[in-house]
Order: C-alpha cells, then sequence, then structure tokens
C-alpha cells in the first residue's frame, strides 16, 4: 500500500496589521487515488462514497460530480493545462476525509509521480468556508528540490486577506517527514505565513480508531478554529475584505458562490 497517515502541525502567523499567531494538531490522508476502493474493503471504519466514520467521496473534489471519480476530474484539469498525462504513473491526495459525515478542506496537494516513483508535478486545491475551491497547478522545482510558485491568489480565502495579494506555494517531499509552506503576500512584502509539518505512519484499522480520540471531531474543529480566529481578529479592527465587492476579482472558481453568480 502506497497509502498512508499524516499527523501534523499546522502554524499560521499574521504580520500586519497586527502580529497574531496560532498552531493546531490534525491528521491528513495520504490516499493513492488507485486504492481507494482497497483502503474502503480492508478498513471497517473508511469508506469510499458512502457514510463511514472516516469516508472520502470522489463528488468533494473539483467540481461536483456524481458520475466522474477524482482522478478522472484531475486528469481532466491536467489536460487543460497541457500536461502531458503519458508520465502519470501514480497520483497521492493530501486531504482531510469526512468524519462523521462531516467535510471541510482548506488546502489539499496531489502529488503527481512517473513510473520510476519521482513526484513531477503537484497540484493544490484550496477551499474556503463558502464551499467555493480554485485549483493550482505548482510543477516548477526550486535548489531544494520542493515544488514552488508564486501566483496571485485571485480568490476570497479570507476576509483578513485582499484578493489579489499573492500565494507563495512551497511543497515538499511527500516522505516519512512532510512539509508545505503558503504565504500570503501583499505589494509591500509578507503579510502570513502557513505551514504544515507532518509525520508519516501506517494506514491502519488501529491508527484511524484512536485518531477517533486523538483527533475528536477534526472537521467541526478546523472550521470552528476557523470561525474563532476570525471572531478574534474582527472585534480587534482588522481591516476586511469585502467579497460581493471584490467579486470581478476572483477568477476560475470552482462551485462559485452566488455573489460571484448574480447579475
Amino acid at each position: 500500500m502506497n497509502s498512508a497517515l499524516y499527523q501534523c502541525k499546522i502554524f499560521h502567523k499574521r504580520l500586519k496589521p497586527v502580529e497574531r499567531k496560532f498552531s493546531y494538531s490534525v491528521f491528513m490522508m495520504s490516499l493513492d487515488l488507485d486504492e481507494l476502493d482497497s483502503l474502503s474493503n480492508n478498513h471497517w471504519l473508511f469508506s469510499r462514497n458512502s457514510w463511514n466514520i472516516y469516508s472520502f467521496r470522489d463528488s468533494d473534489y473539483f467540481e461536483k460530480s456524481e458520475t466522474l471519480t477524482v482522478k478522472e476530474k484531475l486528469l481532466e484539469y491536467l489536460s487543460t493545462q497541457n500536461f502531458d498525462l503519458l508520465k502519470i504513473h501514480r497520483i497521492t491526495l493530501q486531504t482531510f476525509p469526512r468524519i462523521f459525515g462531516y467535510q471541510f478542506n482548506p488546502v489539499s496537494f496531489y502529488y503527481i509521480e512517473n513510473a520510476t516513483g519521482e513526484t513531477i508535478a503537484t497540484v493544490a486545491e484550496v477551499g474556503n468556508t463558502f464551499l467555493e475551491k480554485k485549483i493550482y497547478l505548482i510543477d516548477e522545482t526550486d535548489k531544494r528540490g520542493w515544488f514552488r510558485r508564486k501566483t496571485p491568489k485571485d480568490f476570497y480565502v479570507s476576509p483578513f486577506s485582499k484578493v489579489n495579494d499573492i500565494f507563495d506555494f512551497q511543497i515538499g517531499p511527500k516522505d516519512k517527514k512532510w512539509s508545505v509552506n503558503i504565504n500570503d503576500q501583499d505589494e509591500e512584502g509578507l503579510v502570513l505565513v502557513s505551514t504544515i509539518r507532518g509525520n508519516k505512519t501506517k494506514f491502519s484499522s488501529a491508527k484511524l480508531f484512536w485518531f477517533i480520540f486523538r483527533y475528536p471531531l477534526l472537521t467541526l474543529r478546523v472550521i470552528f478554529l476557523i470561525h474563532w480566529h476570525a471572531l478574534v481578529m474582527w472585534t480587534r479592527k482588522f481591516p476586511i475584505s469585502n467579497k460581493t465587492k471584490t467579486a470581478n476579482q476572483q477568477s476560475q472558481v470552482i462551485r462559485p458562490h452566488k455573489s460571484l453568480t448574480k447579475k
């Protein structure tokens, strides 16, 4: 099995207009997209496209579809980016599962490997609390061998960051230790530092059972923390970006909220 679990620490540090930082512990699944049915059949706590304590639904990713698998949707997207699909041998997805049926993914990462096991590209699927999504292909590496891309967000992630800020994706190798940095920059420099640091462990029913208690109601906790820290920043009068008023700056958004579709 190529699939695994990662116990992670997520850290955020806002640098301006007021410094604020916080961190929390989570776990993420590292799912070989060709192993999803096998994982569902062999682990009683995990199911694909049906309810369980932990579940994976293909419809939760990219455009909502009741017929296409997540792999098919990813390949369809890559074809629009002129990516050579013949080079792809394996795709692994780093993501939060549904937990007790509830799903929320601030960001998921696809690792695309060739026949020798080399990662040749990554894709970040960023989500917001409006359940919108935006896809970013990151297929160039830096001197460390990390996949890196600086790109305009053109996406409403938070009321406390500008839609036209720059995302700086830095995605490390998927190994025993896993690291990701996603920094937010405006025209004056760094605004927000976000990191994920994870340690790999075996995908097993025993681990999944333990994680019920180690990370109780994880996805609900993540969405609660997002809203809690937003409330704290609002009470401190952080500047707020209005989603509706910046609609013309939000582009290539998947599952657009009514604020983007109303005339």
